[in-house]
């Protein structure tokens, strides 16, 4: 008897253990067979210009925006968008405080500018030109004021003890590790735990309302919100992703879904060069992001077809 309920034990743990993995197969698998059979096409134009360009957005939202000093920015924010021996072979980034800009210019004399625009944030320019082609407008937020509103909604803390549940002593260690070593220059670390702000903590310059730069966490909130959705019954996962130029007859890319693309495996190409190069090209600007959008919905013939992301990132 006993060895038979070891057995069963063990053949469940497989089957558990096994599950993950023939799920991460499956989707891959389903990634596959959305790749089209084109090349790979590099995104048009020097890549030192691109990577000024996304140096010019980083430092810009860095001073601008998050008020750092410049020269602690160029050392130490956003190396994805122009890594650090890239950065070297560009001009000192010059900061326009008048006109609330950042210039880098090339070995070529080209030069690439990131402009604060206000609630649009920073945003690269065209090269050769001064402006946008879009009218800047101020967001006004219609919530009312943080500081007389209940977290999470506002900044306002409940004065309790912590639920008894959490050791203190624990919870400070963790919160001192994510600031350890000082070289990692945390910025923020914020503990919540079943829908309460329990540890918070702030590297130095940085507080509550300080804009930071939020990276791949816009893909969590982005997944949030679409849950939202989801539950409201807006959409199902398994839907074909809406996306009206993917609908045209013999179009392959109306077989991606939702949940391909919440998953990152829709088998569409990212207009990334580190496949290549080992480097990225900056599409971190407001600009770059809405032009791949575009090109993503439009033109997968050429740099968004055919490769399947199974990072995860």
């Amino acid at each position: 008897m006993k060895a038979s309920l070891l057995g069963m034990f063990l053949l469940s743990f497989a089957t558990t253990a096994a599950t993950p993995q023939t799920q991460l197969h499956e989707l891959v698998a389903r990634a596959k067979s959305l790749e089209l059979d084109t090349p790979y096409i590099a995104p048009p134009g020097d890549p030192l210009a691109h990577h000024a360009a996304g140096y010019a957005k980083v430092m810009c939202t860095a001073v601008f925006m998050t008020g750092l000093a410049p020269d602690f920015a160029a050392e130490n924010v956003g190396y994805f968008t122009a890594p650090y021996e890239v950065r070297a072979k560009l001009g000192r980034p010059v900061i326009d405080h008048a006109n609330k800009a950042v210039h880098i210019t090339l070995p070529n004399g080209i030069t690439r500018t990131a402009k604060y625009l206000g609630s649009q944030g920073c945003v690269t320019l065209p090269v050769g030109q001064s402006s946008v082609h879009f009218t800047p407008v101020v967001v006004k937020s219609k919530l009312p004021v943080a500081d007389t509103v209940p977290w999470p909604m506002g900044d306002v803390l409940p004065n309790e003890p912590l639920p008894g549940e959490i050791d203190a002593a624990k919870l400070k260690a963790a919160v001192d590790a994510a600031f350890e070593p000082s070289e990692a220059l945390t910025a923020a670390f914020v503990v919540t735990w079943k829908g309460h702000l329990i540890a918070e903590r702030y590297g130095e310059g940085i507080g509550v309302r300080t804009p930071l730069e939020g990276w791949s966490m816009g893909k969590s909130i982005t997944a949030t919100l679409f849950g939202i959705l989801l539950n409201r019954g807006v959409y199902q996962l398994s839907q074909p992703a809406p996306i009206p130029e993917w609908q045209t007859p013999g179009d392959p890319r109306a077989k991606i879904r939702i949940e391909d693309l919440l998953r990152m495996s829709s088998g569409l190409r990212i207009n990334d060069a580190r496949l290549v190069t080992g480097h990225s090209y900056p599409t971190n600007n407001r600009a770059e992001r809405v032009c791949c959008w575009r090109r993503a919905r439009t033109g997968y013939r050429a740099h968004y077809q055919g490769r399947v992301d199974k990072s995860g990132t």
